[in-house]
């Protein structure tokens, strides 16, 4: 297996996959009475600064978990920044970052990366790579090496210990793919008090190629419920009830998540982005969409929105 310069296996799982995980811890913060989770698409991170003040205003400000998909590290996308780890340390959080797929080189191993990244206000601990199968992979992705992973690691917040991961599903795989992959991803989590998020693409739709993007908004237009809705049509749902995870306090009903341009309608923008939780109750009300720009004149700086909740420990 290849390893990153300075990484560290904390887990069996990782050895399943080609790259291993970063992790780099900071002194845990005061722990409170309530846990705040934020989801992200990052897009590869490329407008860090815009994504640090959305962080840190209202009402993101002071998240105790972030969980990142699309988090560029050192390639052209971040603008050479290893993303994740500069948003952690802005954030004076801990971190980890399990690289999926890496930019070809002549020789040697991949230094540049696209990945999923925890950021936490406790240290994590037994940190892992949870390999997912795939179909269908990204043009962008293709031409790179590595393969689709989540990842897991656990955090303790006073007397408690809870396990903390992130997943981004295929968006090109049929729904029934998807479930497949969240099935594998959860049959390798822990049991007891978790939570999980990241971008589940749950578009409803299989998008293979470029024919299935042009006729997949006629579709959608069609039963627009399955842009804000979309439990109906995707199997994965039923996988996270099965395995005892609850996801209606978490996210907000009938939330949209997803634009890639502010003149699409409002009502064609699908619900992409996920929290679930098992054994935690979330607080009423605190099920929040927040717009990726840090003012209304400002762009945006994703073309996911950030989603988020308060879970009570």
């Amino acid at each position: 297996m290849e390893h990153l310069l300075g990484a560290r296996v904390d887990s069996p799982l990782s050895q399943e996959h080609p790259f291993a995980p970063i992790v780099q811890n900071r002194r845990g913060r005061a722990v409170g009475r309530t846990v705040k989770v934020v989801v992200f698409n990052a897009q590869g991170g490329g407008n860090l600064e815009g994504i640090l003040k959305c962080l840190r205003q209202s009402p993101l400000a002071g998240a105790d978990i972030v969980l990142l998909c699309e988090a560029d590290w050192r390639n052209r996308r971040a603008g050479g920044r290893e993303f994740a780890a500069d948003l952690a340390k802005a954030l004076n959080l801990s971190l980890a970052f399990v690289p999926q797929f890496g930019e070809r080189v002549k020789t040697g191993s991949p230094i540049a990366f696209t990945g999923n990244a925890i950021l936490c206000g406790q240290p994590l601990e037994d940190v892992a790579a949870v390999p997912i199968p795939n179909r269908f992979t990204h043009r962008r992705l293709a031409r790179m090496i590595g393969a689709p992973a989540g990842m897991v690691a656990r955090a303790r917040f006073g007397a408690k210990t809870l396990t903390i991961g992130t997943v981004h599903l295929n968006s090109r795989w049929n729904p029934d793919g998807r479930a497949r992959q969240m099935s594998e991803y959860l049959a390798k989590l822990p049991e007891g008090q978790t939570i999980i998020g990241g971008d589940l693409n749950t578009t409803t739709l299989a998008l293979p190629n470029r024919k299935s993007l042009i006729t997949a908004p006629v579709r959608l237009a069609l039963q627009p419920r399955r842009l804000s809705d979309p439990r109906r049509w995707e199997g994965l749902f039923s996988r996270l009830e099965q395995a005892g995870f609850d996801l209606d306090g978490a996210n907000l009903s009938g939330k949209r998540t997803y634009t890639f341009s502010k003149l699409w309608p409002a009502f064609m923008r699908p619900n992409l982005d996920w929290i679930a939780v098992r054994g935690l109750k979330p607080v009423r009300g605190s099920a929040r969409v927040v717009a990726a720009q840090p003012s209304s004149l400002s762009p945006r700086v994703s073309d996911h929105d950030f989603v988020m909740c308060e879970v009570r420990l």
